[in-house]
């Protein structure tokens, strides 16, 4: 169930990516790929969240779970302050972004040890 959080986190990552990229050359938000982005994460966090509550504890998982949230209250902050057809707010979302990376990488260090 891990492998499959982590397919869907780099799923979400790749949507960002590119809402994010799109929007800083339009210089307004893109939605019709952010919200796809935020609802392939919140499946991921889901499966993780999941797999933490029935399989055996992982310390790096149960990070990688916690940084997740961090980074889904950050996404979801960076979307209640933001303004119709105004640019991103882009140290928001970097910091955003950071978390999810972070996150990430405990993720796939969890899997990769066992989890």
């Amino acid at each position: 169930m891990a492998a499959a959080s982590l397919v869907l986190f780099l799923a979400g990552m790749v949507l960002g990516a590119l809402t994010l990229s799109r929007s800083h050359r339009r210089r307004r938000p893109v939605v019709s790929l952010g919200y796809p982005h935020a609802l392939v994460a919140l499946a991921g966090l889901a499966v993780l969240g999941l797999r933490l509550a029935t399989g055996p504890e992982n310390l790096l998982l149960n990070s990688a779970f916690l940084v997740f949230l961090l980074a889904a209250l950050g996404g979801a902050f960076t979307l209640a302050v933001r303004r119709r057809d105004e640019p991103v707010i882009l140290p928001l979302i970097l910091l955003h972004a950071s978390a999810g990376v972070i996150a990430f990488l405990l993720l796939a260090a969890g899997v990769l040890a066992g989890g």
